[in-house]
């Protein structure tokens, strides 16, 4: 720190002067053989030798010096010029050059371990700490004040100036020297070693300027300048303008140059390839080190260029356009192959994809944890295979006959549990975990606790009832409604007589059956390929890739198919119009053609039913 004082505005501190002509960071660490200049906010001077005030493992000022070692006062402690690694200033204190550890006592009374302790009545022991002035002088700081291995009664007034005591009120301590204050005002400060107005004056690291108002100067380095006129870079001032901007301690303008890596200003068009200055209108720079005449449809691709319209850049590698890189393979096709954990596979069909190292069958397959299994008859349950049957908690096989699984709920996890009794089939999730019950007697209310059926009182949407003689209907209350012969129309909340009424899908109708329609066979509209006689039907299909399946639901059969045909047959009708007998068409059935498989959706449930008539033609 300048301990020099600029008196006036024209008058300088040699050392600023200097830091202002050459650098903002120009102090100067000697020893025998040579001086060496050191930036004091990121660096210190042990005996001659620079060394960095940066931690390393946290980028922070911890490093200080101890004669001529360096050491993080974090971790250790540093005694009159004695070095003590490993010693945290949080729980060791210093006794001239030797060190103690302070040891807590109930909580509340730090005292040194090595020296006598001193009894503290209660109502000054909670939250007091004792330290040590001098050698082996303790002391209460709420009670007394320590300058210079001295004690001294405590007093708000009262401070310590390196190794004088003064009176805060009447006079200033200002780098270790005591100043009167002329003026009892609150904003008398410090600059170097003199007292001064920080309401009426500026000081710039220790350099005092006399009537800078601060509401109108600012600091630049060891400089002042009015902010709303001109402009700092580091400690060079410039005069401000809209279009200028800051790079290091100089200025550019921001419409024809910009700031290279925030230390060098380059012009709008140019730019560094390792190290060497280009213009991007001609050059472009691949992988930061390699330059290429540029174009258009010129891309980088790592450190080689290629041609966008015919090339594509995967995995840092140049490949064909549409096609892709498998590391062990190289380039392959995407239409026709797949990279399945870096090996070349072969695609069959649409459905066809990776499992691990192999492609599979999606369509009749699935993958877990990168083995294949058979979807109809095994399941995935956290990356194990298990049968369809089995039941998967909690990322586990449940052992059905031993454990039930405890549902996951807004607060805990879905987990296994053991049963209390075998005959018991569900869980009621608990604070433990969750207790085994049998669901057929009992039931799992919502406080979480086991109720016996036969104790609950039946509600109807809060409404109690009788269910020998009253309906509940979809939460619907209707007394004496069972009494005298009614029953639900489910799923609504209606009710009908049986011996009056008819009940058709939560319908109550009067004198109308409820039979339900035929499921008739009809040539879909919207299907491709409409036409398909049973002759070549019979000879295509049938002996190969043929299979039969009931009818059930014609229109999303038809929304899902992409390829289907009405399989007909034609018979003569046995009434004739006049003369003339006319031949119609018997729709059999529908084919839908899929991938590999043709299925025959028929009306009839026999599946030998197309077989004969096959045999027949």
């Amino acid at each position: 720190m300048i301990s020099r004082t600029c008196k006036g505005i024209r008058r300088r501190c040699s050392k600023v002067l200097l830091e202002s002509q050459h650098s903002a960071s120009a102090f100067i660490c000697q020893n025998k053989v040579n001086k060496t200049k050191y930036d004091p906010s990121t660096e210190t001077c042990c005996n001659g030798t620079v060394a960095s005030k940066l931690n390393h493992s946290d980028n922070s000022s911890s490093i200080e010096c101890c004669e001529d070692r360096t050491y993080d006062t974090r971790r250790s402690l540093c005694c009159n010029n004695v070095l003590h690694n490993d010693k945290s200033p949080d729980t060791h204190n210093c006794s001239g050059t030797n060190v103690y550890r302070l040891k807590q006592e109930n909580g509340d009374l730090f005292t040194n371990s090595h020296l006598d302790r001193t009894t503290v009545s209660d109502d000054t022991k909670a939250k007091r700490f004792l330290r040590v002035c001098g050698v082996a002088n303790k002391y209460d700081p709420t009670q007394n004040m320590c300058c210079n291995g001295t004690l001294y009664p405590f007093n708000v007034d009262i401070s310590c100036c390196d190794n004088a005591v003064y009176n805060k009120r009447t006079q200033l301590c200002c780098g270790g020297q005591l100043r009167p204050r002329s003026v009892l005002n609150e904003s008398v400060e410090c600059c170097g070693t003199s007292p001064y107005n920080s309401k009426e004056s500026l000081c710039c690291n220790g350099c005092l300027y006399e009537n800078k108002n601060p509401e109108k100067y600012h600091c630049c380095g060891s400089k002042p300048y009015t902010f709303y006129k001109d402009m700092c870079c580091k400690s060079e001032v410039y005069e401000w303008s809209d279009k200028s901007l800051c790079c290091g301690n100089r200025t550019y303008n921001r419409d024809l140059q910009y700031c290279f890596n925030k230390q060098e200003i380059l012009d709008i068009h140019e730019s560094k390839c390792n190290g060497v200055k280009y213009d991007t209108r001609e050059s472009v720079c691949c992988g930061d080190t390699t330059l290429h005449p540029y174009s258009n449809n010129q891309r980088c691709c790592g450190f080689e260029i290629f041609d966008r319209r015919s090339h594509d850049c995967v995995y840092h590698h140049i490949v064909t356009k549409g096609n892709s890189w498998c590391n062990t393979e190289g380039e392959y096709n995407t239409t026709t192959h797949a990279c399945c954990e870096g090996h070349r596979k072969e695609k069959t069909g649409k459905s066809w994809r990776c499992c691990g190292k192999d492609m599979i069958n999606y369509n009749v397959e699935d993958c877990c944890g990168g083995k294949s299994f058979n979807i109809r008859n095994h399941q995935c349950c956290s990356g194990q295979i298990l049968k369809l049957e089995d039941v998967c908690c909690s990322g586990q096989r449940l052992n059905q006959t031993t454990q039930v699984c405890c549902g996951k709920t807004l607060f805990r996890k879905q987990e296994i549990v053991q049963k209390s009794a075998s005959y018991h089939d569900k869980c009621c999730p608990t604070l433990g975990g969750g207790v085994s019950y049998d669901s057929v007697n009992f039931i799992c209310n919502y406080n979480d606790t086991i109720v016996n059926k036969s104790l609950l009182d039946p509600l109807c949407k809060g409404q109690r009832y009788d269910p020998k003689k009253d309906l509940c209907c979809n939460s619907q209350l209707f007394t004496n409604a069972l009494k005298d012969g009614w029953s639900c129309c489910h799923p609504s909340a209606s009710i009908y007589n049986s011996k009056k009424h008819v009940f058709c899908s939560g319908v109550r109708k009067k004198g109308k059956s409820c039979r339900k329609p035929r499921n008739r066979i009809r040539c879909p509209r919207r299907c491709k390929l409409k036409k398909m006689n049973l002759k070549r039907y019979c000879k295509r299909f049938l002996s190969n890739t043929g299979r039969f399946e009931v009818i059930r639901n014609i229109r999303r059969l038809i929304k899902r198919s992409k390829s289907c045909r009405c399989v007909y047959d034609k018979r003569q009708k046995k009434t004739c119009k006049g003369k003339q007998c006319v031949s119609i068409k018997k729709v059999i059935g529908i084919s839908v053609e899929e991938e590999n498989t043709t299925t025959l959706y028929i009306k009839r449930k026999k599946e030998n039913f197309v077989k004969r008539v096959c045999k027949q033609v």
